[in-house]
Parts: structure tokens; sequence; C-alpha cells
């Protein structure tokens, strides 16, 4: 049998060696844009905006939002895979890298914030200040010209700190009816504490 041809020659007697895409390269072109597309899903409209979009797939993602039935959003992903043909896929795969990059090192400090609190609010008395003192230290430090009002004074952080451990010790004595309206505004202090600078996040 004979050996199939992998080139044609051309007039000019060149080899031209680009073949065209087989079939499984194709589904597995068309399940990544498929894919990229199913995370864009996952997104809120006002994410979405962020990614500067062609307005038929935007409009598609916001159908895909509303349908409920299994078939129907199956077939409407289907057409998002294809829309998603026109996009460029490297930036936007970039872009999506990106973003899941920044929720992360977010969730991250909120869970550091949220120890930092509990550790605040639980420590004996005398050890409240040191504790401070060590947040103050991991404060990331502002460059010559860049804004410092958001960031929470000392000053401010022990009067947070001190109205939220009475308040915890009020709810305590009072099976809880006291509100924790303290331990929320201490933790939203900490986490202008320990925000990135501005251009370093």
């Amino acid at each position: 049998m004979p050996r199939k041809k992998t080139y044609q020659w051309q007039a000019d007697g060149e080899a031209e060696h680009e073949a065209a895409p087989s079939r499984s390269a194709k589904k597995r072109q068309s399940l990544a844009l498929q894919n990229l597309g199913e995370e864009l899903t996952r997104l809120a409209p006002a994410e979405l905006r962020d990614f500067d979009l062609p307005p038929d797939l935007l409009e598609a993602l916001a159908l895909y939002a509303r349908i409920r039935d299994h078939e129907g959003r199956r077939r409407q992903m289907q057409y998002i895979g294809r829309l998603m043909r026109e996009t460029d896929a490297e930036r936007l795969r970039a872009a999506l890298a990106a973003r899941r990059e920044a929720v992360s090192a977010d969730t991250a400090r909120f869970h550091l914030v949220e120890q930092w609190r509990e550790r605040l609010l639980a420590a004996p008395e005398a050890d409240v200040e040191g504790l401070l003192q060590t947040i103050l230290q991991a404060v990331p430090s502002l460059t010559d010209g860049q804004a410092v009002a958001d960031r929470p004074t000392p000053e401010e952080l022990r009067r947070l700190v001190r109205e939220a451990r009475e308040a915890r010790a009020a709810r305590k004595a009072t099976a809880g009816v006291v509100a924790p309206h303290a331990s929320r505004a201490l933790f939203r202090a900490l986490n202008r504490a320990l925000a990135p600078a501005p251009g370093k996040d």
C-alpha cells in the first residue's frame, strides 16, 4: 500500500508541510474554548464587562444565566463555545488567570485578617498591645506620593480593639443580645491595614 503523502509540491518547487488540523485536534480546541466559556458563565455581569467581550458573547452569557433546564443550558453552552472562536483566547485566558490569582490573594488576606481579629479579641489584656505592635510592623509600606488616608492609625486600631473586646464581653454576659458591630468595624480596619500598597497587589 503506497505511503500517504503529508505534503504538496507547489509550483515553485517548495514543499508545503503545513497540514490541516486533525479532527481530534479540532475537537480538543473546541473543548478548550468551551471550558473557557464555562469559566465566564461563573462570573457576575459586572466582572464580565472588565474583559471587553464581543456583544454577541455577552448576550449569550446573560441568556445562559437565565436558562434553568439542563438541555437548554447544554445547547447554550455549545453556542457560547462557537462564539468563543471569535475571541482572543490567549488574552482572555491570561486575564482569567490573573483574576484567579487576585481572588486567591484576597481570600488569603481575608483569612489572615480573621485570624488577627480573633487573636486580638481572645488574648489576655496584657498581650493585646504586643499583638497590635506586630500588626503595625506588618502593615505594607507606602512609597512617596501614595495615599495614607485609608490606613487606620495606631490610635484607631487601639480604640476599635477596646470596643470590640468590651462588646464581646457584653455579648457573653447577655447571651448574644449585643450586636457584633464593633467586631465588624475592627475587621474592616484590620483589612485596610493589611491591604497591599497601591501597585503592589
